[in-house]
């Protein structure tokens, strides 16, 4: 009983440890419950803040769907899940309110730290069979690392520092006692818990591996000579890792087929060229302090671990206690992952063969695992005792973290390369101090517990916890962005009050652009409101996820709608001929004091309409979008109708600078009605700024992607002087501009509203999308349907009973054909790769059997 309440003391301590420097850390930055600010920042406020939300109402309606409607036109929603919801922590979030949510993250954060520590304790006590006071201290490290400072914003990632060591321990047991089912376990739980951090488990399990085979294998014996001869184990790592991918097949086939309908499925080849990722300047990751916030898109490893870690690495190699073998197998392991990482071609390998967008070396956490484990290792084997070799070795530490500051003025001034981002370390040069300071500090504590005994030991412990605390304080630094949390409480209410209220009683299908400026405004920063729709639960078109569906981004990015990149895509720049397509048929805006202005157009109200059989044919031109938009309207109408009218440019002058060209264009409408432009890339430093005779358009983001904007009603033949800038060279104007023809336009509306896709009981959809009916009557002149559902081959539609086959039309929705008549369609959406993904778990569970009965048939 004694020793039982003796390791639950140090195991209780190394939960409670790291969360409470975490707790006063976040104390001294304001943030809540601790303060007034919240960490609505970076991915936070944008993704996981409206996916919790979309979590919260899928529990609190107790549903379930596998289909969104909310996620822009619609999406499978088995990526989102399995990709930022899989952690048991999230069902916290049916506990609370919906405005409590960025506080539950918080919380949920603080939680995954204290378990992070919990794991590391964990594996040393049944690594090395001993317990004592270094491994709280080897938890607060770990749990605490330069990898958890920066990228706790996407703390769907911390779940693999979790499972690291449980997964490292795993494969110890198969090796040296031939027990398989533990690395099975932790294996699946980690593939099933975030699959991407899964698959960089996987490579970090070979790596593991062969460090065990190079750690026990006799001079005499070659590497694949040992393999043979431990024929028996070999076997055992072999199958047991198949049969963890495979147990886990459930969920991860149907979520590698949903990844593979975004724009993550191409490649880049350039990504794959071998390229060194960093240079020496990579030794200041070992001071304290050495990124923050700002740098969280582009920086060095963060591989953090404090100095007390990174000086008892530097023992373990240079301490005589350290055998030779073990000294050769240590260099194997640490190198594999820090070279792995400096090769771009190896680097994009872990990343899933995709360079990471921002967030760089998510597989640096590995390295902060391995060396704090060498630490302790080389702590428990008495070369910490040995003063010389502790002073070389703090030496070394120290000089590699002036050589990392030193050689990023060296590569800044040779180099103005961003994706190292110098800039960083030369404008805090003076973090070099602190770093330094701590570490002459640990050594001179090192030193005094060999002189004074185990208890100044308790001085390192606190040492540790003001170091990786004040890294944690530093990286939190360096921003103004975050959220106040009772703004935030109060925007998010009057919204949502808002919109329940203008969206409320909608008897038909009908999407909304929302333009909410109340709750934009709640955030310290630029807000493009892309997952809105899943906050206040209404059908819109906006979204940004890592899973977007590549066939929605293709549809509506030709169509003049914004879109940054593959993983967003925006209402922005809509048009009455995709508010059409898009069956878009309410506009809201909420002005930062509340006032709510609303428009209608019943006209456009559809998620399906039958046209002409002329819309397979449509072709679009990448470079012009209201060719593109023509040639959609005429092949819908069956007309040659143009219902955008290129204006006349009359002149056009560019102002060029080293950022980029400033034009003002002289044109001549030659229809009346409203204007618009085709906006060009403009530059990402600064505002969108367009002016129209002299006044500037109503903007307020960063525009970083073509759309289309509204400069005014002008009449026919009046001069209209804009003003704009980009940050390339535009060689024709004349394709950038166009009248559009109202009044034809609503012929062809008109003429199509008896020809509706009629949605019945349309609220349902919000919270179970996999099923639904409704009627539309087409006729031989309307024999196609366009539906502005993006082309799935999940979704199974009949007719009256009989299958109706699909395909995609305009580049990624769906159309069928049917015969003239009324009909009654009924739309289910079956997950794709589900049924065979269920079937490989349950082969793996076989496997599992016939592994038990193998193996204990050879053990008897």
């Amino acid at each position: 009983m004694k020793k039982i309440l003796q390791a639950s003391k140090y195991y209780l301590a190394a939960f409670i440890l790291p969360m409470l420097v975490v707790v006063v850390t976040f104390g001294f930055r304001g943030i809540a419950p601790f303060g007034t600010n919240n960490i609505l920042v970076s991915d936070l406020g944008t993704q996981y803040l409206p996916f919790f939300e979309f979590l919260r109402s899928q529990l609190v309606n107790h549903t379930f769907s596998m289909y969104s409607f909310m996620l822009s036109l619609g999406d499978n929603a088995i990526p989102i899940y399995t990709y930022y919801l899989m952690s048991p922590l999230n069902l916290l979030v049916v506990f609370v309110k919906a405005t409590d949510v960025p506080v539950l993250m918080e919380t949920i954060i603080i939680l995954k730290i204290g378990l992070i520590g919990l794991s590391m304790s964990w594996f040393l006590k049944a690594k090395y069979q001993h317990q004592d006071l270094m491994q709280v201290v080897a938890a607060v490290a770990y749990g605490l690392c330069g990898f958890v400072a920066m990228y706790f914003y996407d703390f769907m990632w911390l779940e693999a520092l979790m499972m690291l060591p449980l997964v490292t321990l795993g494969i110890e047991r198969l090796f040296y006692k031939g027990k398989w089912g533990d690395y099975v376990a932790s294996l699946f739980l980690i593939i099933f818990l975030n699959y991407y951090m899964g698959y960089m488990i996987c490579i970090y399990s070979v790596i593991y591996f062969v460090y065990l085979v190079f750690l026990n294998r006799p001079a005499r014996l070659g590497f694949w000579k040992y393999l043979i001869e431990h024929k028996t184990m070999t076997i055992k790592y072999v199958t047991s890792s198949i049969i963890a991918a495979m147990l886990s097949g459930f969920m991860l086939i149907p979520t590698i087929i949903g990844m593979l309908s975004t724009g993550k499925s191409s490649i880049n080849p350039w990504d794959f060229v071998p390229k060194l990722r960093f240079l020496p300047s990579v030794f200041a990751s070992f001071g304290v302090g050495s990124t923050n916030f700002v740098e969280r898109l582009y920086h060095e490893p963060s591989f953090f671990i404090g100095s007390l870690f990174a000086i008892g690495l530097l023992i373990f190699w240079i301490s005589k206690r350290t055998n030779r073998r073990e000294r050769k197998a240590s260099f194997w392991l640490v190198g594999a992952i820090f070279f792995g990482m400096l090769i771009t071609t190896t680097d994009t390998m872990w990343h899933m063969f995709q360079m990471p967008a921002g967030f760089p070396f998510r597989e640096v956490y590995m390295l902060s695992f391995v060396m704090i484990m060498f630490g302790y290792q080389a702590w428990l084997n008495g070369s910490f005792k040995d003063n010389a070799v502790v002073i070389k070795a703090g030496l070394i530490l120290a000089g590699l973290i002036v050589i990392g500051y030193g050689s990023v003025i060296i590569e800044t001034m040779v180099s103005q390369r961003y994706y190292f981002q110098m800039s960083f370390y030369v404008a805090n040069y003076w973090h070099i101090i602190p770093a330094l300071l701590f570490v002459f500090a640990t050594i001179l504590v090192i030193l005094l517990a060999n002189r004074f005994g185990k208890r100044m030991w308790w001085l390192m412990l606190v040492l540790v916890c003001l170091e990786m605390g004040t890294n944690m304080w530093m990286a939190l630094g360096g921003t103004q962005e975050y959220g106040n949390q009772a703004k935030f409480r109060k925007a998010f209410n009057q919204s949502t009050k808002i919109i329940k209220k203008t969206t409320s009683g909608q008897k038909e299908f009908g999407r909304i652009k929302v333009n909410n400026e109340l709750y934009s405004q709640s955030f310290n920063t630029i807000y493009n409101q892309y997952n809105d729709s899943l906050l206040y639960d209404f059908f819109g078109v906006n979204s940004y996820t890592s899973s977007l569906n590549v066939h929605t981004h293709d549809a509506l990015a030709d169509l003049g709608l914004y879109s940054r990149n593959e993983r967003r895509i925006s209402s922005n720049g809509s048009t009455p001929v995709t508010d059409q397509l898009l069956g878009i048929n309410q506009k809201i805006r909420i002005e930062t004091d509340g006032k709510v202005g609303t428009s209608k157009n019943d006209d456009f109200t559809s998620l399906g309409y039958a046209v002409s059989k002329q819309i397979k044919h449509v072709k679009y031109d990448k470079n012009e979008i209201f060719k593109n938009l023509n040639t959609l309207a005429q092949k819908e109408s069956n007309t040659k109708t143009n219902y955008f009218v290129k204006s006349k440019i009359n002149d056009v002058a560019v102002d060029a600078n080293k950022d980029n060209y400033r034009y003002t264009v002289t044109l001549t409408p030659k229809i009346s009605g409203m204007q618009y432009m085709d906006l060009a890339t403009t530059s990402p430093n600064q505002e969108l700024d367009v002016t129209v005779n002299g006044q500037k358009l109503d903007t307020s983001y960063l525009q970083l992607g073509s759309e289309i904007i509204e400069l005014g009603d002008f009449e026919k033949g009046q001069q209209i002087k804009v003003s704009f800038t980009s940050d390339s060279r535009i060689l024709e104007m004349q394709p950038l501009f166009a009248g559009f023809n109202e009044s034809e336009f609503t012929k062809f509306v008109q003429a199509t509203k008896p020809y509706r896709l009629v949605v019945k009981q349309p609220e349902k959809l919000k919270y179970q999308g996999n099923h639904f009916s409704g009627t539309i009557t087409t006729t031989k002149a309307r024999p196609q349907v366009i539906i502005s559902i993006p082309y799935d081959k999940g979704w199974q539609i009949t007719d009256n009973g009989k299958p109706v086959q699909t395909y995609k039309v305009l580049k990624g929705l769906t159309g069928i054909k049917l015969a003239p008549g009324k009909h009654s369609l009924q739309f289910t959406y079956q997950t794709p790769g589900l049924k065979v993904g269920l079937e490989i778990t349950i082969f793996g569970m076989i496997g599992v059997l016939l592994q038990l009965i193998i193996f204990r048939r050879k053990r008897k």
